[in-house]
């Protein structure tokens, strides 16, 4: 089975249900990362696959999700893996066109969140592009080119996750870079901004972290499929 695109859903915040709701197309493949099946239920989806210890699930969502017969498959508490990681890995067996996360940011833990940022590197050694996206951000890794489409103003920030990221071209940006290069641990390309509605960034070598940042209004949607 290879799905165009697999939505993993995990278990941290989502701040606006519709706004995920017009973000899932009929034909996703839904996998939830166990208390995120709570997300999934809250969003009217049935998940096609459940994945984690299940230490996060509640009670009563245990039954709703029983219910509805996703594929489930349960890993002990105590491994080595995340159970996001495990969904990741997942994912990428099942050779989508394209990986979307939600549910991956926010909440109390910040290293959670670190790590679920540096998870995106997996389905990029793969060759299958995957972003994370909340209500106001869009975030992904970017190993030779990468296509944004957004709003005018819209913040873009870039940030090298190797020593040395160099020959970065960069189109539709404010400030842009022609043939430049962004270090570890710089700002340099913190708060870049789209001057038109679509970016482009090619990259010679090195490996970069791209946040959209929606800026203005309601995040739109349109541009996060790549």
């Amino acid at each position: 089975m290879h799905p165009k695109r697999v939505v993993i859903i995990a278990n941290g915040d989502l701040e606006d249900l519709d706004f995920y709701q017009r973000l899932i197309k009929a034909d996703d493949f839904i996998v939830c990362v166990d208390g995120g099946s709570g997300h999934a239920l809250d969003l009217g989806l049935k998940p096609d696959l459940v994945i984690g210890d299940l230490d996060s699930l509640r009670a009563d969502d245990q039954v709703k999700i029983k219910q509805l017969k996703p594929q489930l498959i349960k890993h002990p508490a105590a491994k080595d893996k995340s159970d996001l990681e495990l969904a990741i890995d997942k994912a990428v067996e099942m050779q989508p066109d394209q990986i979307l996360i939600i549910g991956a940011l926010g909440g109390a833990r910040a290293d959670h969140a670190f790590v679920n940022l540096l998870l995106l590197h997996f389905p990029l050694s793969h060759d299958i592009p995957a972003c994370i996206v909340d209500r106001r951000q869009e975030i992904r890794l970017v190993k030779s080119e990468v296509v944004i489409e957004g709003s005018t103003g819209d913040y873009l920030s870039l940030f090298s996750l190797v020593a040395e990221s160099s020959g970065i071209f960069t189109e539709g940006l404010k400030y842009p870079l022609r043939g430049g290069s962004l270090y570890f641990a710089s700002t340099l390309g913190l708060s870049n901004e789209l001057a038109e509605s679509r970016a482009k960034i090619t990259i010679t070598s090195g490996l970069l972290l791209v946040i959209r940042t929606r800026v203005i209004g309601g995040f739109d949607v349109q541009g996060i499929d790549q």
